[in-house]
């Protein structure tokens, strides 16, 4: 071949290979772009407790990107004023479609506004999420992704562990451009407020009954063909203390894991990744292509967080506020102790810890076995929990012990506060022999 055919040869190839990387940078901003949308239209507060390690998971794993000088700075100045503008005219336009009227602002940022809301007529709460019309329609795709997905689920099971689409439409911004909106059911109280309400095995107990129904969220979910691939305790709620049911939320990162015929989807090549660093499996923080089974590891590392001893605790998981790389890596492997993981969890989960990181992720997971063990676990803490004292009287007999000591000390204990402090047999098992020793301690 010609010298000068040659050089025509690779300077297609080289023409072709830029136009082909720019096609591939151009789909992993827009990912970017749909994750960061995703994020604000959250159904949580960007001022969680979490917040912290949330940013610094993905500072260590290399999914964040700090952007600094003064023109960033002022554009992010105007970007805050829009946003605000666009917060203050929702307000003023107020009840949205008749019906939601806005309590409390939840997320504002560059692609939208989510509100805390209830409808006027029925008075029932709920969170709506308004996309910001923008170039890149990030927000809007998020959030019609959403909704569709939702709306898909309750039209094939009505008894999925998902929060419920209420409504949704349309409005218009200040400037009379369209933004999408969606009203999702409230999840109210969250989960890690109830479980740690109680201590001890009641706290377990509650955290196991938490854990259960996730893992029937995650089912619900993988039986319409979807991935969550944003498991965390943040993304899920109940729905009352008194219905103390766990729905998931924030579907904005869900993916279609089959095809219109029910099969699986051939894997890509090349992926971004989606989700959060800290509760992600090891194989998606590795840029590959999610299955079903990233979606359980991920319900795993939220159960182990669900039983940890404090409610913010030092370092929940093996691999938070961890800055060597390799050392992150490592304990997301199957190679990772399985004592230092599990050290809070109930012995039921080893078994499942070594199925999730041996099995085919190609084949469908043994969810009867996952939901097995994990009854297991709540019987045995139930056994344990029938011989200890009910919360309630848990709580009464603290406060007892206290007023014990203080009328020990003053010495003027009388027989009419000792008829005060009397706790019923129907707080709990276990709970009369504590009285009357705390009885026999105050009359000495």
């Amino acid at each position: 071949m010609p010298f000068f055919q040659k050089g025509k040869t690779k300077s297609k190839k080289s023409a072709k290979d830029q136009q082909t990387s720019a096609k591939r940078n151009q789909r992993m901003v827009f990912s970017a772009q749909k994750t960061a949308a995703t994020r604000q239209l959250s159904c949580v507060s960007a001022n969680r407790p979490s917040n912290r390690r949330v940013a610094h998971s993905q500072k260590a794993s290399g999914k964040h990107m700090e952007v600094a000088g003064s023109d960033r700075q002022r554009d992010q100045e105007k970007q805050d004023q829009a946003v605000q503008e666009l917060v203050e005219h929702l307000k003023s336009i107020a009840p949205f479609n008749k019906r939601w009227q806005v309590i409390e602002t939840i997320n504002q940022g560059t692609y939208g506004v989510v509100f805390s809301v209830r409808d006027v007529v029925t008075k029932v709460y709920g969170v709506i999420k308004v996309a910001k019309s923008m170039a890149n329609e990030a927000g809007n795709v998020s959030a019609e992704w959403e909704g569709f997905i939702l709306e898909t689920m309750f039209k094939r099971s009505e008894t999925a562990s998902i929060v419920r689409l209420l409504d949704k439409g349309m409005l218009a911004d200040q400037h009379g451009e369209g933004m999408e909106f969606v009203v999702l059911e409230k999840a109210a109280v969250p989960v890690k407020d109830y479980i740690y309400e109680v201590e001890g095995a009641h706290r377990k107990y509650r955290a196991a009954n938490i854990s259960l129904q996730m893992l029937k969220g995650i089912y619900d979910l993988h039986a319409q063909g979807l991935l969550h691939r944003d498991l965390k305790p943040d993304n899920m709620g109940l729905c009352s203390r008194e219905q103390p049911i766990a729905l998931l939320f924030d579907l904005g990162m869900a993916r279609m894991y089959t095809d219109g015929e029910n099969d699986i989807r051939p894997p890509r090549t090349c992926c971004p990744f989606r989700g959060t660093p800290e509760w992600a499996s090891g194989h998606a923080q590795k840029g590959r292509e999610q299955t079903r089974f990233d979606d359980l590891i991920a319900w795993l590392y939220v159960t182990c967080e669900l039983f940890a001893n404090e409610r913010e605790p030092i370092q929940p998981l093996p691999w938070t506020y961890r800055n060597n790389t390799r050392a992150h890596k490592y304990l997301k492997s199957m190679y990772c102790p399985a004592r230092y993981l599990l050290k809070t969890l109930p012995h039921q989960f080893y078994a499942i810890n070594a199925y999730l990181q041996t099995a085919n992720p190609q084949k469908p997971p043994d969810y009867h076995f996952l939901a097995e063990k994990t009854y297991e676990a709540i019987k045995e803490l139930e056994e344990v929990k029938k011989l200890l004292p009910s919360p309630v009287a848990m709580v009464t007999l603290r406060y007892c012990t206290a007023r014990c000591r203080s009328k020990i000390r003053t010495n003027t204990v009388g027989v009419k506060d000792s008829q005060n402090l009397r706790v019923s047999e129907s707080d709990g098992p276990g709970v009369s022999d504590i009285v009357a020793m705390i009885a026999t301690v105050r009359t000495d």
